[in-house]
């Protein structure tokens, strides 16, 4: 998680070096969680959610480099408490999991997270945080998928929601020096 980031701001550094349009950069991340608590018939869990977001400004407040991820570690216990699973091994990323998220299988344009968030991230430059704060978004009422574009530039490539992506984004706007 950390290379990946470290490696999105030598990379935006380096272009905007090249180019001198350097403004700056910020990182902003959002975390939630989630518990499920265990019965006598079924373990219980602990999902966390963080969403990342880097993000470089030219001197006009564009947007010159963008990059999202998510990690989203879990962990399982019974009703004693007792925890399972790989309590030490390191989570991966979406964008480091690749294929391996599994999303594909389910996606109605056959597109797996970092297809998806790549297409995102591919949009949002050029423009302000605040036109990108401004997409339109729809709900797709499964209660999960609360803020999925509906910008005409992105409806066939990216059907995630986007909610915390945006929040993330602002965010690192925020902190940007």
């Amino acid at each position: 998680m950390k290379k990946i980031l470290t490696a999105v701001l030598v990379a935006a550094l380096l272009l905007t070096l090249a180019t001198g349009a350097l403004a700056a950069t910020g990182l902003g991340s959002l975390t939630s969680v989630k518990l499920t608590p265990a019965t006598a018939d079924a373990a219980g869990s602990v999902s966390v959610n963080t969403t990342m977001c880097a993000v470089t400004l030219d001197d006009e407040g564009k947007i010159v480099s963008v990059t999202f991820d998510v990690v989203q570690p879990k962990a399982a216990f019974d009703a004693t408490g007792a925890a399972s699973g790989e309590l030490n091994a390191a989570p991966q990323t979406k964008k480091e999991l690749k294929e391996g998220y599994g999303m594909k299988r389910v996606s109605s344009i056959g597109k797996e997270w970092f297809e998806q968030a790549a297409a995102l991230e591919d949009w949002c430059v050029g423009k302000t945080v605040a036109e990108v704060l401004a997409m339109k978004t729809f709900d797709r009422g499964d209660g999960s998928h609360t803020n999925v574009p509906e910008e005409a530039d992105l409806v066939s490539s990216v059907t995630i929601t986007v909610g915390d992506y945006l929040k993330a984004l602002e965010l690192a706007a925020a902190n940007a020096k």
